[in-house]
């Protein structure tokens, strides 16, 4: 199953690469940060079917499709088929292609591809993270002097955004006053891919799902990292809001929240 991940999710980026080096049209869904494009629907299908053929009592949920397939399934694949899908329909070239595979409700892949850049981070539960077959591992800074922090919070509460508002307002405003951090929103997922590759400093957002978080939680916990929600529990599964970055800087984020 990692060689048929691997495989697909890299071909499933060159579909999406294409039309994005096109240019595509877009329609909102149900706000302009909830956006599709004809992208996302062909690079779904291309996906999907390429499960459903290779696995096909494997159970799929995608973001782009109204009903998971084979619902209760031992295996299911957790697809995002263009995380990042704003910037993606804009030109901007921070976007990736997201699939997990859960078995009996624990995550055990995950695979997040740039295609822009070429570059396949991939994690296997309990083997480790990498990024196109080469090791990656968090960084190790302890304090906020010059990090690079990923921050993306919605304002607003919605049916599926802005979770636990008033806390990340509360947490934006510690860590402008009280930080020296270079603050980011990148809009897609791919900055916790780049924090297990000890790029990217920490991660704190509040506006996930499922589809978005799975698999980059795994390559970050694989890396090393300590992935939690924004009360400090391990995060899991439906849980909005997430806070990822090395075990010394963690605790010394968490208390921005306070």
């Amino acid at each position: 199953m990692k060689d048929f991940l691997k495989v697909t999710i890299r071909e499933a980026g060159e579909l999406a690469k294409d039309y994005f080096e096109k240019g595509v049209s877009f329609e909102v869904k149900s706000h302009l940060a909830d956006l599709l494009t004809v992208a996302d629907v062909k690079t779904s299908e291309y996906i999907v079917n390429a499960i459903k053929e290779k696995y096909p009592d494997h159970s799929i949920t995608s973001e782009e499709l109204e009903e998971s397939i084979n619902p209760g399934a031992e295996f299911e694949w957790v697809i995002d088929p263009i995380d990042g899908t704003r910037n993606f329909a804009v030109g901007i070239p921070m976007w990736c292609i997201i699939i997990a595979l859960v078995h009996n409700g624990e995550t055990i892949l995950g695979a997040v591809y740039n295609p822009i850049g070429n570059q396949l981070f991939f994690a296997e539960r309990g083997h480790g993270a990498t990024v196109n077959n080469m090791p990656i591992k968090v960084g190790d800074k302890d304090d906020f002097e010059m990090a690079i922090a990923n921050f993306s919070r919605m304002p607003y509460k919605g049916e599926v955004y802005g979770h636990r508002i008033e806390e990340y307002k509360h947490f934006l405003d510690k860590l402008n006053r009280d930080t020296s951090s270079w603050i980011h929103q990148f809009g897609s997922m791919l900055p916790m891919c780049h924090m297990a590759a000890g790029g990217i400093d920490f991660c704190v957002q509040n506006a996930g799902l499922d589809h978005d978080y799975l698999a980059p939680a795994l390559i970050a916990r694989e890396a090393g990292c300590t992935v939690t929600d924004s009360e400090g529990n391990e995060w899991k599964r439906g849980r909005q809001d997430i806070v990822a970055t090395n075990p010394k800087l963690h605790p010394k984020v968490m208390e921005l929240f306070n």
